[in-house]
């Protein structure tokens, strides 16, 4: 019974100490890649819109992402979609309900194929997405 806990024990001790010296662990997949600045000033930027408190400072911060967007270059495709909150259903964007009552829909940012999505607390944060 004592040499099954000296192994136990051993073996143990060699999953924690990693393997011997000058060996080597094989990674399971490519190095991690840092974001581009691009990607990192928009993600930045998003971050911003999302913790924003009041609706004039989410609408501040929505205007400085879509001024980040800009910044960028030409040729970006940005769509905005929105989706009623209660059921998950689509909203067109000329719907008057929208910027009505704003806080009732969930709002997603596509951009070069990224999604950003977030809750819009008045009409001042859907106003620069919707009339482009």
């Amino acid at each position: 019974m004592k040499p099954f806990y000296a192994r136990l024990a051993m073996a143990a001790l060699a999953a924690v100490a990693g393997p011997p010296a000058g060996v080597s662990q094989a990674q399971d997949g490519p190095a991690p890649v840092a974001p581009s600045p691009d990607a990192a000033a928009l993600q930045l930027a998003w971050a911003r819109v999302r913790a924003a408190l009041t609706p004039a400072q989410q609408a501040l911060e929505v205007r400085r992402f879509l001024e980040v967007v800009r910044a960028r270059g030409p040729g970006r495709t940005l769509e905005v979609d929105m989706r009623d909150r209660a059921s998950g259903r689509a909203v067109p964007l000329d719907d008057p309900s929208i910027l009505q009552r704003p806080q009732a829909y969930q709002a997603t940012v596509v951009l070069d194929g990224r999604f950003y999505e977030f809750q819009p607390l008045s009409r001042a944060s859907l106003e620069p997405l919707v009339t482009r």
